[in-house]
C-alpha cells in the first residue's frame, strides 16, 4: 500500500503506482455473461490479479486455483478505492458490491510481493491464489494454488516489494 501524504521529495516523478496503466498499448477487458463486475464479500486489492466468478463477483483471494484461466484477470486502479482501514491515509481495497475494472491483456504496474531466483526481462508473472501475492519468475515446485498469468516482466531487474512492469503483449 502506498502512503497517500507526501513524505519526501524527488527529483524525478514516480514511475507508477501498482494497478495503474504503464502504456496505451491493446488493452482487452474482461467480460462478464451476467453483464456485471463487482467485488466479492471481502474485496478486491487494486494492482492484483483476480478471478472472474460465474456470478459477476471478482475475488482476489479464491484458495484455490480457477478451473479456466480465462477468468484471470488484472486489476485497474481507477481511483475505485476505499479508505476502510479506520485512521488509514489510504486504500487500495475495493468494497464488496462495487465496480472492478478487470483486464485480461495490457500493459500494468504491478508490485512484485515475491521473486523467485534472478528474473530478467521476460520472466514469467505467476499468481498465488491461497495468498493473492504476485509472484515473478518460475517457482521451483508451484503449488496447486500458484496459477500462471498471460502476463510477464518488462523490467531488466526486480526485488522484492518493487513496483514493476508487466505485459501480456510486449517481449
Amino acid at each position: 500500500m502506498t502512503n497517500s501524504f507526501q513524505q519526501q521529495v524527488y527529483i524525478n516523478p514516480a514511475v507508477g503506482l501498482p494497478g495503474d496503466f504503464a502504456s496505451s498499448n491493446p488493452m482487452i477487458y474482461k467480460l462478464s455473461i451476467t453483464g456485471k463486475m463487482v467485488a466479492d464479500s471481502a474485496g478486491v486489492t487494486i494492482g492484483k490479479f483476480a478471478e472472474l466468478n460465474a456470478a459477476g463477483t471478482v475475488t482476489s483471494v479464491p484458495a484455490a486455483a480457477p478451473s479456466a484461466s480465462s477468468r484471470i484477470g488484472f486489476v485497474h486502479r481507477e481511483m475505485n478505492g476505499q479508505i476502510s482501514t479506520f485512521l488509514a491515509d489510504s486504500g487500495y481495497t475495493i468494497l464488496a458490491g462495487q465496480p472492478v475494472s478487470l483486464w485480461g491483456s495490457g500493459d500494468f504496474f504491478a508490485s512484485a510481493d515475491v521473486v523467485t531466483g534472478t528474473p530478467s526481462r521476460g520472466a514469467q508473472i505467476w499468481w498465488d491464489t491461497l495468498t493473492g501475492h504476485t509472484i515473478v519468475g518460475a517457482p521451483g515446485s508451484p503449488p496447486a494454488t500458484t496459477v500462471q498469468t498471460p502476463f510477464f516482466l518488462i523490467d531488466e531487474t526486480v526485488t522484492v516489494g518493487q513496483t514493476i512492469t508487466i505485459s501480456s503483449t510486449n517481449a
